[in-house]
């Protein structure tokens, strides 16, 4: 079974799987970790859980709000693993078209194509409506 992780500092990763609940319904293959929320967090301890916990047949994709950050960190100590996928840059396009991979044979092409289509989401929007007053004016 493919699942995924959100995996953040503090309560990202929970507020996009929140609004993607909002927008696609429950979710059962996703869970999410919120790394640092109480004093005595242990992140070591939290991702050895997560990865010990799944199944062998599993497929974990793993995506975590900054590469490099320490979330990130940990989760790319295990990465000798051939059935985790760590992707960075957690936002809800990604998370949703990560949510199409049903595809366990194909699974990194797969998730190549939903970055690129999550990439083409990102806007600066200024511009975007500036040109539409632009052409509204002829």
């Amino acid at each position: 079974m493919i699942k995924l992780l959100l995996a953040s500092h503090g309560d990202l990763a929970y507020g996009v799987y929140s609004s993607l609940k909002i927008i696609m319904g429950e979710q059962k293959n996703i869970s999410t970790l919120c790394a640092y929320n109480k004093e005595d967090f242990d992140l070591k301890k939290e991702v050895w859980k997560i990865i010990n916990d799944l199944k062998d047949d599993d497929k974990l994709i793993i995506v975590t709000d900054i590469f490099g950050g320490s979330v990130n960190n940990e989760f790319m100590n295990n990465l000798y693993r051939d059935n985790l996928y760590l992707v960075s840059g957690l936002n809800l396009p990604l998370v949703m078209e990560l949510m199409l991979i049903q595809d366990e044979s194909n699974i990194d092409s797969m998730i190549q194509n939903a970055l690129e289509t999550s990439i083409k989401t990102i806007k600066y929007c200024n511009p975007i409506i500036k040109a539409v007053e632009v052409e509204e004016e002829f």
